[in-house]
């Protein structure tokens, strides 16, 4: 095979790779929703929403806080069933290996303790002073035993990679200039 088809191959490789690339993300118990962010607890569901007063914008987030400082939590009841309930909220700093429940507490950066909410909305605030990657978990018990846990990762001031449309064409842009540059560079030799 001549190097002009394999830089060719390599570069459509390449091309195809930028962009059929699938995005993978750990959403734990969030369900993708139109508008919403929602989170799956039990047989129910909660609308989650995550903001932080200081951002000009006023953008809710549901798994990354772009900056740090306060950040407020806001959940929502779908069912009426969960006003009769109690439930907690807990902020875990993210492990590499995983989370024992023994070392729940040693993991805990910030907690509300389980109450009921009649009103079906309760919310909570917590200031970052670093950013990292942490783990949102709900709680809701019953006057029937019933214990449901619901686990959301989460990320504060981590700039994460995000492949924007005009980037993929700009790349594609880029690729086309190369493999024609390539082939004309290649071809001279041939007509001498």
């Amino acid at each position: 095979m001549s190097s002009r088809r394999i830089s060719k191959s390599f570069l459509l490789a390449l091309l195809l790779a930028a962009t059929a690339a699938p995005t993978v993300s750990a959403r734990g118990d969030l369900v993708p929703d139109k508008d919403s962010c929602v989170l799956k607890i039990g047989p129910e569901i909660i609308y989650f929403a995550g903001y932080q007063p200081g951002d000009a914008q006023q953008r809710k987030f549901c798994e990354d806080a772009p900056r740090l400082g306060e950040t407020i939590f806001v959940f929502d009841y779908a069912a009426p069933e969960l006003r009769e309930m109690k439930a907690g909220f807990r902020i875990l700093r993210s492990t590499e290996d995983g989370l024992d429940p023994s070392d729940l507490d040693a993991a805990t950066a910030a907690s509300l303790a389980p109450q009921i909410y009649p009103k079906g909305t309760f919310s909570f605030a917590h200031v970052f002073t670093q950013p990292g990657d942490f783990v949102g978990l709900v709680t809701v018990d019953g006057a029937a035993g019933e214990h449901w846990t619901a686990r959301f990762p989460f990320s504060v001031g981590k700039r994460r990679f995000e492949i924007n449309p005009y980037y993929l064409i700009a790349a594609a842009g880029i690729l086309a200039i190369l493999l024609f540059v390539s082939s004309r560079l290649q071809a001279a030799p041939a007509r001498r």
